[in-house]
């Protein structure tokens, strides 16, 4: 029910300009500009969902497969280190990144996707390792003494047991990826940062609000869709 809302809403918000305008001018009575003057608030989170989706989906098949690799006995002289890695990593803030990123991945939408994908890998990567590691060796020795193969314990007892830390950490870097493309219009990202960005700078904030309440929709309705897939896991 609560994600049918939230569709309802942000389809009626980014698909019709009247609805922004007449939204805006309940806030904003004295304000004469409502909407960007160059892109439509449906151009633009059509491009801000894309570059999130993407980043999210890259972090999330890169930071699972890595680490499944340092859980495995071949590849766990490697785990400390990327445990140490990730919280490392997290101490910086996304804009850091990003403005740290454009002077050597340059400027455009592939350079913020590549700054995003590697900010965000770290929280899938940290709760793999932590979701793998937490599975029982009473279920591990079970599946051996059934025979299992080494593959077989992966995707039948480990991975199972595992993935509910694993759908965590992939929320968490979705949520990162949403606001930091917002952030990742200053170097050429696109999105709904660019009329945020618009807005601060003719200190309009109806325009900042515009971009906001679109962000936040989207936030939402990804929280309630990773909360569905979680319950589904756990029937």
């Amino acid at each position: 029910m609560a994600i049918a809302i939230i569709l309802v809403l942000l389809f009626l918000y980014v698909g019709s300009e009247t609805v922004q305008k007449g939204t805006l001018s309940l806030l904003f009575p004295n304000e004469e500009q409502l909407t960007h003057s160059r892109k439509t608030i449906l151009q633009m989170t059509g491009a801000h969902l894309a570059i999130t989706l993407a980043a999210t989906t890259l972090s999330a098949l890169v930071g699972t497969l890595l680490g499944v690799l340092v859980t495995r006995r071949s590849g766990e002289d490697f785990q400390q280190l990327v445990l140490k890695l990730n919280a490392f990593v997290q101490t910086f803030p996304p804009s850091a990144v990003i403005i740290l990123a454009f002077p050597v991945l340059g400027f455009g939408w592939q350079p913020a996707l590549l700054a995003m994908f590697l900010y965000s890998l770290f929280p899938v990567l940290g709760n793999t390792v932590v979701g793998f590691n937490s599975v029982s060796r009473e279920v591990k020795d079970a599946a051996k003494g059934m025979g299992m193969t080494g593959m077989q314990l992966l995707w039948l007892a480990e991975l199972p047991q595992a993935m509910p830390m694993i759908i965590t950490g992939i929320r968490h870097s979705y949520i990162l990826n949403l606001g930091t493309a917002a952030i990742a219009a200053v170097i050429g990202g696109e999105g709904l940062g660019t009329i945020i960005i618009s807005g601060l700078t003719l200190r309009n904030s109806a325009l900042v609000l515009s971009g906001t309440i679109v962000i936040s929709l989207l936030a939402f309705l990804g929280e309630q869709l990773f909360q569905l897939s979680a319950r589904t896991q756990e029937w």
